[in-house]
């Protein structure tokens, strides 16, 4: 695995994870620009050390390596073809490494369409928090061979291991299965905290036995303090955002014809949560559903 720190990275898409991607390849050397249609998301990445330039094309004429960092798959084909034209500026043997999760199928259509242009599309889904991108510890869920990732210099400083699953739309398939066990880890905390609050228990307490023993995972260290103290901005990563996963992941079930009742339920109380006004908050706001079910 080589890198060239003199390469400019692109990013599209400067949100929570564009902004902790660019504030690792900047540490490791790298020169990153790049674009959001927020106002807001570019003045945050100027203040990270991101070359904001006027629009993703203008990326795309500057960078052969370019990271997305959007919400679906319909915010990646506006980007791609639409107004922007983000897909028409793009040179031949450019590589666009797509971290959003969405469809799967999506990323296989996607990538043919581009590849006909001589630009390669790779889904590079990660596993990790923004926090935990920025600190350089994500896992990195790849659509393509070892043997062809020559792009892999470019998503080793904000990973610490790379997985890879042979082709396009495996990635997102196996960060959809990923986020399966987290959304229900941070559901069964959370009802596990309600019960405890409702029974009288002193929940900092209740939380430290489950922290001691095996019932302990790392979402009780994230996200069980939050939890109990009502804490839930700034957000390290937004509750609608995984709504939008949950779907994702039922969608792929339904595909497939595998059984998901856990998320199934878990989408009925996410949703309502997001129906609530809760979907910019941290994740750790599903204990809403539990330390206040009468609003649920």
């Amino acid at each position: 695995m080589t890198s060239d720190s003199a390469e400019p990275i692109g990013i599209v898409g400067l949100g929570l994870v564009g902004r902790a991607m660019a504030s690792r390849l900047l540490l490791a050397g790298h020169r990153v620009f790049g674009y959001d249609i927020s106002p807001g998301a570019r003045a945050e990445a100027k203040v990270v050390g991101v070359a904001v330039l006027e629009d993703a094309a203008a990326v795309a004429r500057v960078a052969n390596t370019i990271f997305l960092s959007l919400m679906t798959s319909d915010d990646r084909r506006a980007l791609c073809w639409g107004p922007q034209d983000f897909a028409g500026a793009l040179p031949a043997g450019a590589t666009v490494l797509d971290t959003t999760t969405a469809e799967p199928e999506d990323i296989v259509s996607d990538a043919a369409r581009l590849a006909a242009r001589g630009v390669r599309l790779v889904d590079v889904c990660l596993s990790g928090s923004s926090a935990v991108i920025a600190g350089g510890q994500a896992l990195a869920l790849v659509g393509a061979s070892k043997s062809s990732a020559s792009f892999e210099w470019a998503v080793a400083p904000f990973t610490k291991a790379r997985y890879f699953f042979g082709h396009p739309g495996a990635g997102n398939r196996a960060k959809l299965v990923v986020n399966l066990v987290f959304g229900l880890n941070r559901l069964v905390l959370a009802e596990a905290l309600g019960l405890a609050r409702k029974g009288g228990f002193d929940l900092p307490t209740i939380l430290e036995v489950l922290r001691a023993g095996e019932t302990h995972s790392v979402v009780m260290d994230t996200k069980g303090p939050g939890m109990i103290a009502g804490t839930y901005q700034p957000a390290v990563a937004r509750l609608g955002q995984h709504a939008k996963d949950v779907h994702l992941i039922r969608a792929f079930a339904r595909g497939i014809g595998a059984a998901t009742p856990l998320s199934d339920i878990h989408s009925q109380i996410i949703d309502s949560l997001v129906a609530r006004g809760c979907g910019d908050l941290d994740n750790a706001a599903i204990f809403k559903a539990f330390d206040e079910p009468e609003e649920a």
